[in-house]
């Protein structure tokens, strides 16, 4: 019971052990900062377990401290606290009602004054909506009145307030529970109905809710086939109370807005994130997830995944570049810490709602960090794909096509649906640009870092000259002059529409491939020169010609790596622009601008 290790089982496996996992090390933190001032908590994936060790082992006599209560009681409606409740009170209808005037004081805004670095020495007005910003865990105050577990949480809390005649006992019970492998919860129980007579407190078990427990619900709850019971289930109510705590502290439950918002009141959808430890401290954690949950708005549902994952990497890597995590190492990858996301989808049915689909994403696991300066650039890489995915619609079904293959690619260390949503995402670039549109590009520099974070053997490919040429010949056959036509500047040269599709529908075969490589860099070179002799030496736009060496160079690259990869590549570079290149061609829509009230 005292020791410096805890577990918790993966008895689910969903997010309700993880949830549990959090609370368990929640609770041990606390035990330790009564005691000894700090604490240094870590939660471990160790397989069949959770594992939450401490520097510092919880020693006997640690469990006698005051009682207290780390959750807010909410009330709304008729819930009130029990009387002499000492702890956190939150009138739910308030909060609401204030975060509705901070949208609406956020709306009179200029639009300097919403860009992010505005300080309220430049905008005064922003004073008023610091005043009015939410609670930070106005979410998790939502998901719990919105998904029916309101009663469930209450009933908890009661309990748990009731315990504070034999809190140091309570403690010790959950000490012993979670002490070793597997938690004997059977024992746990007994030990709780003695303690609860002994003291007059009357709850033992209450229903496992959705919101914290997404396998579970009303129906066939029998452990054995032997006849039907239709009902709700049971869960020792001390573990609801610590997956109610967990939930607060790395849950992340957000309204998925509409593809296609239709007449009236959109379905309010949920999903909730929880985030999957590796191997992290409590310390750790909360500095990235405090920074990841400022900045994670509700979006469309494939397209939050991708935005959820990004965010919380890029929150991760500002924590660790600004030296605030005292556990991250060089050499090491935000994944080490942090595997990804358990995420739950629930469907609005109007009076209820129903589990619809369980899955998970993972962080990217190539972003290897062995300095600062490599740090920065997988930070650039990160805010380029924020921009890019953030452009897309979800209700175009070329564009949800694209969100699900960049989603792919972030669970997955596989370039293969990166390279298929580069190619589309090309086709639509040109497209986009065709109408005057803000179109967002990858750039080669960050591109470079992405291919090296994956596979150091295609370095070879990108040092080339020959490829760089042909790439930079692609990018101004097509993106380059497009560009330009959509701003009224048309060139002299022609744009190459399908260029990059046609290469890689060729790729498979790779004599099909060189020659239409060929037949394009004879159509370039062509070109350029009669370009060049029209204006007698001195064309608007200048491009240098792509010489027989160059092709050389590409021809022995497919014969070493293969023609769809180098035609990938090529796709890939030649569609992204340079660095020093011009990109938008409208007004890049914020997403902290475009997000709504949840209701």
């Amino acid at each position: 019971m005292y020791q410096s290790t805890y577990y918790v089982d993966k008895a689910t496996d969903t997010f309700a052990d993880v949830l549990l996992a959090y609370g368990v090390a929640s609770l041990l933190e606390r035990l330790l900062q009564e005691n000894l001032g700090e604490a240094i908590v870590r939660v471990q994936d160790a397989g069949s377990v959770y594992a939450i060790t401490l520097e510092d082992s919880i020693e006997k006599g640690f469990e006698a401290i005051a009682w207290f209560c780390d959750l807010p009681f909410i009330q709304a409606g008729k819930k009130q606290p029990p009387d002499g409740w000492p702890g956190e009170v939150v009138d739910y209808n308030a909060e609401r009602e204030r975060r509705s005037e901070f949208f609406a004081a956020r709306q009179q805004l200029s639009k300097e004054a919403k860009h992010p670095g505005a300080t309220v020495d430049e905008y005064p007005e922003l004073a008023v909506v610091h005043a009015l910003a939410p609670r930070s865990d106005l979410p998790f105050l939502e998901l719990i009145n919105q998904m029916r577990a309101m009663d469930a949480y209450c009933k908890v809390l009661s309990a748990w307030f009731e315990c504070r005649t034999c809190f140091p006992d309570l403690v010790r019970l959950l000490l012993s529970l979670f002490a070793s492998t597997p938690n004997d919860v059977d024992t746990a129980e007994k030990q709780w109905e003695k303690l609860s007579k002994a003291h007059g407190i009357k709850l033992k078990n209450v229903t496992p809710v959705q919101a914290l427990n997404p396998a579970m619900g009303k129906g066939i709850n029998r452990p054995k086939a032997d006849g039907p019971q239709l009902g709700n289930p049971d869960s020792f109510w001390l573990l609801e109370f610590l997956k109610f705590w967990g939930m607060r502290r790395t849950g992340v439950p957000r309204i998925i807005r509409a593809a296609r918002p239709g007449p009236g009141r959109s379905p309010q959808d949920r999903k909730t994130y929880v985030l999957h430890p590796v191997n992290i401290t409590l310390d750790t954690h909360d500095k990235v997830y405090g920074a990841f949950n400022r900045t994670m708005w509700s979006n469309t549902a494939v397209k939050m995944d991708a935005l959820a994952t990004l965010r919380y990497t890029g929150a991760f890597l500002d924590q660790w570049l600004a030296g605030q995590l005292a556990d991250a190492r060089w050499g090491e990858e935000p994944g080490d810490y942090v595997a990804g996301m358990d995420m739950a989808l629930y469907k609005d049915m109007g009076s209820a709602v129903a589990l619809l689909n369980l899955s998970g994403i993972n962080l990217p696991r190539w972003m290897k960090v062995t300095n600062e300066a490599q740090g920065r650039a997988y930070r650039g890489v990160l805010e380029e794909h924020r921009r890019i995915v953030d452009s897309l619609q979800e209700g175009n079904a070329d564009e949800y096509r694209l969100l699900q293959l960049y989603r792919d690619f972030l669970s997955g260390h596989d370039l293969k649906p990166f390279f298929q949503f580069t190619c589309a995402y090309a086709q639509l670039t040109i497209s986009k640009m065709y109408k005057g549109k803000w179109a967002p590009r990858l750039t080669t520099s960050n591109l470079e870092v992405l291919i090296m974070g994956h596979n150091m053997k295609l370095k070879a490919i990108l040092d080339s000259p020959g490829f760089q040429k042909i790439a930079a010949a692609i990018r101004r056959s097509t993106v380059i002059p497009q560009y330009f036509k959509a701003k009224g500047n048309k060139g002299p040269y022609d744009i190459r529409y399908g260029l990059g599709a046609e290469l890689l529908r060729q790729a498979a075969y790779p004599a099909r491939f060189i020659q239409t490589l060929s037949d394009f860099l004879y159509d370039y070179n062509r070109e350029t020169m009669q370009v060049y002799e029209r204006y007698k030496g001195n064309p608007p736009v200048h491009r240098a010609q792509v010489t027989t060496e160059d092709i050389e160079q590409v021809v022995s690259l497919v014969d070493e790596y293969g023609s769809q990869t180098v035609a990938n590549l090529l796709v890939a570079f030649g569609y992204a622009r340079e660095p020093h290149e011009a990109e938008e061609l409208g007004t890049e829509p914020r997403e902290d601008e475009i997000a709504t009230e949840e209701e």
